[in-house]
């Protein structure tokens, strides 16, 4: 006998796709080695509401990159390499294509690339007029 664990709601929200999401150039900003290509922002439906907020970075080799979170950050490296210091461990990371890497609220890092970079990141995002859901290409 099979018992599913999963339970399917009666009120069923319908998915938010976006088509095409990442699939712009992303071009880097004169006298820059990184910049940042937003392409979606949604609004939670929680208790707590909350932007989560997805988009491109895009970094060539060059000069350190320091860092300080006030904010919660998720990366995940899609290709290239980067070496990202821990300044409350004093660890250095090595990062290369299919690591993921969360940056909590008071991190404090230092980020050497060593080859083109590109990640999927996730921030929250509260002032993004323009770029939400209601605004995408659906």
């Amino acid at each position: 006998m099979s018992v599913s664990l999963w339970k399917v709601s009666s009120n069923i929200v319908p998915l938010t796709v976006i088509k095409g999401a990442g699939h712009e150039f992303i071009p880097l900003p004169q006298g820059e080695n990184a910049t940042t290509a937003d392409f979606h922002s949604i609004r939670t439906e929680t208790e707590s509401p909350a932007h989560i907020t997805s988009g491109f970075y895009k970094i060539e080799a060059g000069p350190e990159r320091p860092a300080s979170y006030n904010f919660e950050e998720t990366k995940y490296v899609l290709n290239g390499q980067i070496d990202v210091l821990d300044e409350a461990t004093g660890i250095t990371h090595h990062l290369v294509p299919g690591d993921f890497a969360f940056f909590h609220v008071g991190s404090k890092v230092k980020g050497l690339p060593s080859t083109p970079l590109l990640d999927l990141f996730d921030p929250p995002h509260p002032n993004l007029e323009g770029r939400e859901e209601g605004k995408a290409k659906l």
